[in-house]
C-alpha cells in the first residue's frame, strides 16, 4: 500500500482527542449517607460492566472515526485484485545524449538504460499505448516488437536531449490518449544541466525517473577549441585556445595535443577550468580540420574536439588614393614585403586584396579604416562606412591618456600601449560585436565581416603603438587576418540550426556526397561531430564545424527534491536500481484506490457512536 497525499498521514494525530476527552471526564461522584447503601452497591457492582464496556465501545469507535478519515485524506492505493494492470498510456523518455556514454563500474549507462526500457516494453500488454522519445525528440508509436527493435539500434550519439521539453512533449502526449491511466518514464543519467525552467505540464501525472546506481564517473573534456584568429597565414604557425572542462581527476593534468590536416601540433599539460594557447603547424592555402584531443577517460566522446581554421597567402595591400596612414606603416608594409609576408601594390581583388585607407568601399573587399586626417572629412568616412554595410561610426574626438587592453590573443603584444587621441568608435544597432580592443572603456578597434575600423591614425602623435616591437606583426596581422577574418566558419551543436552564408549551394559530407542546401536558409548541423566543407558550385567558400554541447561534459546528477521542484504537481518517483523501476510502473494501473471505502468505512463508525451515546443500543437490547 502506498498514499498519493502521505502529508495528510499527520491528522491520524487526530485520533489521540476521544482517548484524553474520556480521561478528563472521569470523575469521582460524591459520597452520599444513605442507610441502604448495601442495595446501591450491588446495584453498581451489575451495572459497572454495562457502563464500562459502553464507554470502551464508543472510545474505539470514536477513535476509529478519526482515523478512517486521515486514512481518507491520504488516499490510499492497494494492489488490485488479480493478474495484469489496466489499459494505460506509457510515454518512455529514453536518453541516449553523448553523456548515456560514460562507463561506471564497467557498464555503460546507455546500456543500463536501454535493458529498463526493453523491460518496461516487454511488459506492456496489447491494449497499452507506449510511446518512445528519444534525444531526437521524436515520439515513435508502434508495436512492442517495433519499438523494442528501434531500442536495439539506438546509440549514444552526440544530440543533447532536453529533459524538461521531452518531460513536457511525454505529458501532452499521455494526456491527449484518452486513457484512464497514464505515466511518464524517463530513463537517464538526470544530468542536472538537462533540465531547464520548473514545468508544470506533468502535474497530476505518475512521473518516474530511472537512473543507473552509484555516483557519475568523474570526467574531464575539450569543452571548446578554436583556431585564434580563425584565419592564419600560410607557412606561418598559428595557436588553438584550448579550454579543459569537468571535474578534477585524481592524477591532474592530462597531455592535451591539436592536430590540424592530420599534422601533429603543440601539447600542455592541462587540468579542468584550465585555459591554453597551443601552438598548432599552418600549411598551403585552403579550409582545414583540426581536432584537440586530452587522455581518454570514462566518457570517450568529449575527449576529441574539432575545429577549423583557414590558411591564406600573404595579402595584396593597397593604400587608396588620397589617404596618408603615416610613414611608419609604409615602414612596417616594407618590412612585410621583404619578408614575403604581403605583397604590396596590384589590383584589389575581393579574395585577397586588402586596402588601407580613410573610407570603406561599397564594392565589399577587405578593407583597414583608420580615421581621416582632416575633421571635415570625418561625415564622409562615417558615410562610407554605412554604405559598406559597418554597423560602426567615428563619433567624438578623445584628447586623453588611455592604455590599449587587446582581446584576441594575435593582440596580445599591443596591450598596455598608449592611446593620446582617437575618435570614440560608436555602434550604430544594437547587440554589435566584434569589439577587438579598446582604449580604456571604449572600443578601439573592431571588425564587421572584413573591414576593420581603428580609432586611431598609426602615427606617434596619436598613439606610442609605432614605436612599440610588436608594431610590425600587428600590421600583419591587420592586413592578412584581422581584414580578411573567415565569414565562412559556423559552429553548430549537433543537430542543431545552423545559418549558413547567402552563396552556400551545399555540404560536403565526404566521400564525395553533398548535401544540398537553399541560400539564406537555416539547416540543421549534422550529428556527427566534425569539419563539414560549404561549397558554393565546386568551389570550398566556409566550413561548418560540429562540436558537442559543453555542457553534455558535467555529469552531475540532479536530485530527487531538485526533480519534484522542476515539475510542480508531478507524483514524482525516483529508482536507482533495476528491482526499484520495476516495482514502480504500471503503479497507478495495477492498483486501486480505497478512499471511497475509508470514508464510507468512517460514516458506519460515526452513525455506530451516535446511536450508542443516544443509548438507543442499549435500551433495545
Amino acid at each position: 500500500m502506498y498514499f498519493l497525499q502521505p502529508l495528510a498521514l499527520l491528522f491520524l494525530g487526530a485520533a489521540l482527542v476521544p482517548p484524553l476527552l474520556h480521561l478528563f471526564e472521569r470523575r469521582r461522584p460524591p459520597d452520599v449517607v444513605f442507610p441502604a447503601v448495601r442495595y446501591l452497591r450491588q446495584t453498581e457492582r451489575e451495572a459497572s460492566r454495562t457502563i464500562r464496556l459502553r464507554h470502551l465501545l464508543l472510545l474505539l469507535l470514536r477513535v476509529a472515526a478519526v482515523a478512517l478519515l486521515a486514512l481518507a485524506a491520504a488516499r490510499p492505493v492497494v494492489p488490485r485484485a488479480g493478474a495484469g494492470h489496466q489499459p494505460t498510456a506509457v510515454a518512455l523518455v529514453l536518453d541516449h545524449s553523448l553523456s548515456s556514454g560514460a562507463v561506471s563500474g564497467g557498464v555503460r549507462a546507455f546500456d543500463d538504460l536501454a535493458a529498463r526500457a526493453r523491460e518496461t516494453l516487454l511488459a506492456a500488454r496489447t491494449s497499452d499505448a507506449v510511446w518512445l522519445i528519444g534525444a531526437d525528440g521524436i515520439a515513435r508509436r508502434g508495436t512492442r516488437e517495433e519499438l523494442l527493435r528501434a531500442v536495439a539500434d539506438t546509440r549514444p550519439d552526440a544530440r543533447r536531449l532536453d529533459l524538461s521539453a521531452a518531460v513536457a512533449g511525454a505529458a501532452r502526449l499521455v494526456r491527449a490518449s484518452g486513457y484512464a491511466q497514464g505515466e511518464v518514464h524517463v530513463l537517464s543519467d538526470l544530468q542536472r544541466t538537462a533540465f531547464g525552467a520548473p514545468d508544470s505540464a506533468a502535474a497530476g501525472l505518475p512521473l518516474l525517473f530511472y537512473h543507473p546506481r552509484g555516483d557519475p564517473p568523474v570526467n574531464r573534456a575539450v569543452v571548446s577549441a578554436r583556431a585564434t584568429p580563425a584565419t592564419w597565414l600560410a607557412g606561418t604557425p598559428g595557436a588553438v585556445a584550448v579550454e579543459i572542462g569537468g571535474a578534477p581527476a585524481p592524477g591532474g593534468k592530462a597531455a592535451v595535443t591539436v592536430a590540424i590536416g592530420g599534422r601533429a601540433g603543440g601539447s600542455a599539460m592541462m587540468a579542468p577550468g584550465d585555459r591554453a594557447a597551443i601552438a598548432a603547424p599552418a600549411s598551403g592555402a585552403g579550409y582545414f580540420a583540426g581536432e584537440v584531443q586530452i587522455e581518454p577517460d570514462e566518457l570517450r566522446a568529449d575527449d576529441r574536439r574539432p575545429f577549423a581554421v583557414r590558411v591564406v597567402a600573404p595579402a595584396a595591400v593597397v593604400v587608396e588614393a588620397q589617404s596618408d596612414p603615416g610613414r611608419f606603416v609604409a615602414l612596417a608594409l616594407a618590412t612585410l614585403a621583404g619578408a614575403g609576408q604581403v605583397r604590396l601594390g596590384g589590383p584589389r581583388a575581393a579574395g585577397s586584396g586588402v586596402a588601407l585607407g580613410e573610407r570603406a568601399s561599397a564594392g565589399g573587399g577587405s578593407a583597414v579604416v583608420f580615421p581621416p586626417h582632416d575633421p571635415v572629412e570625418v561625415g564622409a568616412a562615417n558615410r562610407s562606412l554605412a554604405a559598406a554595410g559597418v554597423p560602426w561610426r567615428f563619433g567624438t574626438r578623445i584628447e586623453r591618456e588611455d592604455t590599449l587592453a587587446a582581446g584576441p590573443m594575435i593582440l596580445r603584444p599591443i596591450a598596455g600601449a598608449a592611446i593620446h587621441r582617437r575618435y570614440r568608435l560608436e555602434a550604430t544597432s544594437a547587440g554589435t560585436g566584434g569589439v577587438l580592443a579598446r582604449a580604456g572603456a571604449d572600443p578601439w578597434l573592431v571588425a564587421s565581416g572584413r573591414v576593420v575600423v581603428i580609432g586611431s591614425r598609426l602615427v606617434p602623435e596619436e598613439t606610442a603603438l609605432p614605436l612599440s616591437p610588436g608594431f610590425v606583426p600587428f600590421v600583419g596581422a591587420l592586413v592578412n587576418q584581422l581584414a580578411r577574418g573567415d565569414e565562412g566558419l559556423v559552429e553548430a551543436a549537433p543537430g542543431e540550426p545552423a545559418r549558413l552564408g547567402d552563396a552556400v549551394t551545399a555540404i560536403g559530407m565526404g566521400e564525395g556526397r553533398v548535401r544540398p542546401v537553399t541560400a539564406g536558409r537555416a539547416v540543421t548541423a549534422p550529428v556527427e561531430p566534425g569539419m563539414y566543407p560549404l561549397l558554393a558550385g565546386p568551389d570550398t567558400v566556409g566550413a561548418l564545424v560540429v562540436a558537442p554541447d559543453p555542457r553534455e561534459s558535467d555529469l552531475t546528477r540532479a536530485t530527487a527534491s531538485e526533480l519534484r521542484s522542476l515539475f510542480p504537481g508531478a507524483r514524482v518517483t525516483v529508482a536507482a536500481d533495476a528491482r526499484a523501476y520495476a516495482g514502480e510502473r504500471f503503479r497507478a494501473a495495477g492498483r486501486a484506490e480505497v478512499t471511497g471505502a475509508a470514508l464510507l468505512a468512517a460514516l458506519l463508525a460515526l452513525v455506530a457512536e451516535g446511536l450508542l451515546a443516544s443509548g438507543r443500543v442499549g435500551r433495545s437490547a
